[in-house]
């Protein structure tokens, strides 16, 4: 697992954030399971911080016990796909409008950039690394919002999903997934607040079509 050594300065929160960084980029898959002791080895630390930040992790749904000292992914019911889907395109739609309040060409510039990475990725079938820039796509739009608290109650929601995007790539999605960005580049641009929202929750909408398919696994 190739993860940078962290300072001991602020270790307990270095390593949560770090274990959250590699959750949103993509670098946990359904049905994979991590320890203490490897995280530990990776990260250069000792156990203790390791374990308080998967505690924490669990505690948000991201993370749970597998077996024995293994955690891994929890299983989301279509139960709890369809929650986190009608609670994301609420939250997420909220932070999207702050964000077009907010726009700037410079902004809207990086989205395009973003949006080219993500074509690329998807042109090129690198899933993991399409996760990754999927992440930062949304979360430059988020950011935008001005709003550090609606930042973080996104991030808890996409660290229980993030994983299970590894799933997605089937029928066409991600690139459906890429015209929808670039329309909603196109009307964040413009100012139109009601059809940006309606291209964001689509795009959420069509995610959890394709993830209740996995539900019962």
């Amino acid at each position: 697992m190739k993860i940078a050594p962290l300072k001991h300065e602020n270790l307990q929160a270095q390593v949560y954030e770090r274990l959250c960084d590699l959750i949103l980029q993509g670098g946990l898959e359904p049905g994979q399971s991590v320890t203490v002791a490897t995280l530990a080895d990776a990260l250069q630390v000792s156990p203790m911080p390791i374990r308080e930040a998967m505690t924490r992790l669990v505690q948000v749904g991201a993370l749970t016990k597998v077996s024995g000292r293994s955690m891994g992914v929890p299983k989301l019911s279509e139960i709890d796909l369809t929650q986190l889907t009608k609670v994301r395109q609420e939250i997420e739609c909220i932070a999207l409008n702050w964000a077009i309040e907010n726009r700037t060409d410079s902004f809207v510039a990086e989205l395009d950039a973003l949006a080219t990475s993500l074509i690329s990725a998807e042109k090129k079938r690198k899933n993991r690394l399409f996760i990754n820039t999927n992440y930062q796509f949304h979360f430059r739009i988020y950011q935008q919002s001005g709003s550090d608290i609606l930042v973080e109650i996104i991030r808890n929601l996409w660290l229980r999903i993030t994983p299970y995007f590894h799933l997605l790539d089937a029928n066409g999605h991600l690139k459906i997934s890429n015209e929808i960005h670039l329309e909603l580049i196109e009307q964040i641009s413009a100012g139109d607040r009601a059809r940006a929202a309606a291209l964001l929750k689509l795009d959420i909408e069509r995610a959890f079509e394709q993830l209740v398919q996995f539900s019962e696994l």
